[in-house]
């Protein structure tokens, strides 16, 4: 046999491992690769995490189907590999070369390894252009289906345009009427990207809604541009394209936008009507109940000290009888939070290890498996409680008839309001409704003072009884690890029949995201970097795939406003 026989056959052979697991570690794989495009299957009797091992750290790969598409620009070391939540004995790993993908989509570089936008093959086909369309028109069409002016679109699908005649460089207005198919506008927010964009997630312009089904952008083009990439959805469904429209945008124009846009903000602010005074809702002091439920909370921490330090200390001040302290630490390294767990364990509270890649949902649930409460209290390490009787109020709440989950409203430190319940805005997106308001307004209709029902709330402060969480079979790490775990609960919640209620009684601070926060914070590691988007997007779209016939009409807000705004603003 020749080398270059060899070579080849090396490089088509199946590589394999095998290895078992830890109930609550990393487990490295000696499954070394050569650059190249793969497709990683896995044999676990449970669900697994995986990451590829880079020089850069371990990168998290998407597992679908029990398997994982990557290319490697260069040599993988090995892979890791873990239980997401049951425990897991044995996994097998069997990595098989394919070619490389084609794909419209922009290559996702995470350092040496670049993501797939979808497992399989997506088919591309040349539609004709819809009637309407001016300036533009569909060159290729990939994991869209077009039939007139209706657009099925499926993971990532994406639309390859070409600009009739080539324009720029300057601003370039893009216009369409995007509904769904009972023709009502569309809760979307089409995304333009650049035929080079660094990755699916780097957008030139995100078309919002303006009135009725207009959507529209103005994209910046630095240079003449034969082409465009346009995104009809950001997840899978349908969509009605009646119209788009491209066309330069000239000076006069856009100052004319500017402010009409300025006239629409002024145009839709109110009264908001005054309950009860103008001073933010106090949390009232309750009389401790010789039969109060026995509560455990739950809180999954790692190294912060100062938000721990100032957790503990509120938390020890809280007034409700008996609360039993579950800290889930996932692999601090810090010595004074070291210390402070030791000294928190000595205090009662009970302290488990988990040293696995951040997964909030599997953390909490391992949490909840050695809680003693019938009273569940999921607890972010960086929430500060300002009132000792917010237990209370949360725990008489979600013991009501009819209730599910109970969540505080959640206050920054500056005092305005960071969360007051949920929104679902289309798509897969969810915003805090009435998001930095002043934590001393009555909110909409009064719904900062008054207990009403939600379409969910953050898993930062929410209470649930234990019997229902069980139920339930707790958070899904397999799908959520970090995003959408606590919006999946809530709607699995309502999905039974029961209510989600936001309990503005019960007050609290929140120093936001200090958990998450406490991975590599520059570089390819960032929040909101490259492998942040990548995970929020995977998780984006299974939540799509789970929950695709509620996301564009949250039955709480009402129709007449926008959604992706939350601030209950009418549009005009």
């Amino acid at each position: 046999m020749t080398a270059s026989a060899g070579h080849r056959e090396a490089a088509t052979a199946a590589h394999e491992a095998c290895a078992r697991l830890a109930p609550r570690a990393v487990t490295r794989l000696a499954l070394p690769l050569p650059a190249g495009t793969w497709r990683v299957a896995l044999a676990a009797d449970g669900a697994v995490g995986l990451a590829a091992v880079t020089a850069l750290g371990a990168i998290r790969v998407r597992i679908h189907a029990g398997a994982a598409v990557i290319a490697l620009d260069a040599p993988i070391d090995g892979f890791d590999v873990w239980p997401l939540d049951e425990p897991v004995a044995d996994v097998k790993a069997v990595a098989v070369p394919l070619p490389p993908w084609d794909t419209l989509t922009p290559d996702w570089r995470l350092g040496p390894v670049r993501q797939p936008p979808r497992a399989e093959t997506a088919p591309r086909t040349r539609p004709e252009t819809p009637a309407g369309w001016t300036g533009v028109r569909i060159a290729e069409a990939e994991a869209v289906t077009v039939a007139g002016n209706r657009f099925a679109v499926a993971e990532n699908g994406i639309l390859s345009l070409e600009l009739t005649p080539p324009r720029g460089p300057g601003p370039v207005l893009v216009t369409g009427e995007f509904r769904d198919e009972t023709g009502a506008p569309a809760w979307v927010e089409p995304q333009v990207l650049a035929v080079d964009a660094a990755s699916p997630r780097t957008r030139l312009a995100a078309m919002r809604r303006e009135a009725g089904a207009t959507h529209s952008a103005v994209v910046h083009l630095s240079g003449t541009t034969p082409r465009l990439l346009l995104r009809p959805r950001e997840y899978a469904g349908t969509v009605v394209i009646d119209r788009l429209v491209l066309r330069p945008l000239s000076p006069p124009e856009r100052a004319a936008r500017a402010g009409a846009r300025l006239a629409r903000e002024a145009a839709s602010r109110w009264q908001v009507p005054r309950v009860g005074g103008g001073r933010a809702a106090r949390t009232p002091r309750h009389p401790a109940r010789a039969a109060a439920p026995a509560v455990t909370v739950v809180t999954a921490t790692r190294d912060a000290p100062h938000h721990l330090t100032r957790f503990l200390a509120t938390i020890r001040a809280t007034d409700y009888p008996g609360v039993q302290l579950v800290l889930v630490d996932n692999g601090s390294r810090d010595a004074e939070a070291l210390r402070l767990l030791a000294e928190a364990e000595g205090r009662g509270a009970t302290v488990l290890r988990d040293e696995r890649p951040f997964n909030f949902a599997a953390l909490n649930n391992l949490g909840a498996r050695s809680a003693a409460g019938d009273i569940l209290v999921f607890a972010n390490n960086d929430i500060e409680f300002t009132e000792p009787g917010w237990l209370h109020a949360l725990v008489e709440a979600v013991e009501a008839p009819g209730v599910g989950v109970a969540g505080a409203r959640l206050l920054y430190p500056d005092g305005r309001v960071q969360h007051a319940g949920l929104v679902l805005a289309g798509e897969a997106r969810v915003r805090h409704a009435e998001r930095f308001l002043s934590g001393r307004a009555p909110g909409y209709q009064g719904r900062q003072r008054r207990r009403s029902e939600v379409v969910g709330v953050t898993g930062a402060l929410m209470a649930i009884r234990r019997s229902l969480f069980d139920a339930l079979g707790g958070f899904d790490a397999a799908r959520y690890a970090v995003l959408f775990n606590d919006v999946d609960l809530c709607l699995r919640v309502r999905a039974r029949g029961l209510a989600n209620v936001l309990v503005p009684g019960s007050l609290a601070l929140h120093h936001e995201s200090a958990t998450i926060g406490q991975r590599r914070t520059t570089g390819l590691f960032a929040r909101g970097g490259e492998i942040w988007q990548y995970e929020r997007a995977v998780e984006g779209h299974r939540f799509r795939q789970d929950w695709a016939d509620m996301l564009d009409a949250d039955p709480f807000y009402p129709p007449q406003f926008d959604p992706l705004d939350a601030r209950f603003r009418r549009r005009v």
